[in-house]
């Protein structure tokens, strides 16, 4: 039985216009739950939202039955854009968040030195962010994300700067580090052929005010097949519902 970690049942405003209406749904522990929707239907509102950066017009967003706080509760995000801190090393860029959370320095060598391994950096740990490409700073934010133990990753259209190459190398990547991991992950995006690529569930925001259009359990055998007839047959259909052409 699927066991629920978050629960959402918000609305949101800005300046009286509505953005979020009557969202509700549930992310379950482990899963790779894909939020896609149209440009500008409110996903980063909703990413900002389910981080705890935001606070609902109404209703509720609780992680393990208590209202979301960043403060509080174990949440890693990664962005769009790269994050890296410029007078940093890999390393050091990479331990910040065991830093600030007070690990010691064994707990902080063994865990930086795991997440390195895992997302493929070993042998960059003294580069600063300069000497390296964008597809590896987003390696970088993501082995930041993992080192605490997150009991929630949220990643909001993290590839989305990348070209088209290193953008299908990085969801081949996260996909291994997923599977390896197991963390509870709420992507964002607004590319169809990612999400189904990524997702073991999608939500479909529709536009402005957005509302859940639908919803998708994604049970297409790993690693996927982006040709297979079942795999476009999907992105065809959640292509049509997302109203969107695709990137």
């Amino acid at each position: 039985m699927e066991k629920k970690l978050i629960d959402v049942d918000a609305s949101m405003k800005f300046n009286g216009t509505s953005v979020l209406e009557d969202i509700k749904f549930k992310i379950h522990e482990n899963e790779f739950l894909v939020l896609v929707g149209p440009s500008g239907c409110g996903k980063t509102t909703m990413a900002n939202l389910l981080a705890g950066l935001l606070k609902p017009t109404s209703g509720h967003i609780t992680i393990k039955g208590e209202k979301i706080n960043p403060k509080v509760h174990n949440i890693s995000i990664v962005f769009q854009e790269p994050s890296c801190i410029p007078w940093r090393t890999l390393w050091d860029d990479i331990i910040m968040g065991l830093e600030i959370k007070g690990a010691d320095q064994e707990t902080t060598e063994k865990r930086a030195k795991e997440v390195i391994k895992l997302v493929g950096l070993d042998g960059f740990e003294e580069y600063f962010p300069k000497q390296i490409s964008g597809g590896m700073k987003q390696r970088v934010a993501i082995a930041r994300a993992y080192a605490t133990n997150p009991d929630f990753l949220l990643m909001d259209e993290p590839f989305g700067h990348l070209d088209a190459q290193t953008r299908y190398l990085m969801q081949i990547e996260i996909m291994r580090i997923w599977e390896k991991e197991k963390k509870t992950v709420a992507y964002i995006t607004n590319n169809i052929e990612e999400a189904v690529y990524l997702a073991t569930r999608i939500i479909v925001l529709s536009k402005l005010p957005a509302k859940i259009k639908a919803e998708y359990k994604i049970d297409l055998p790993r690693p996927r097949d982006l040709t297979g007839p079942e795999f476009l047959k999907l992105r065809g259909e959640i292509t049509e519902q997302c109203e969107v052409v695709e990137d």
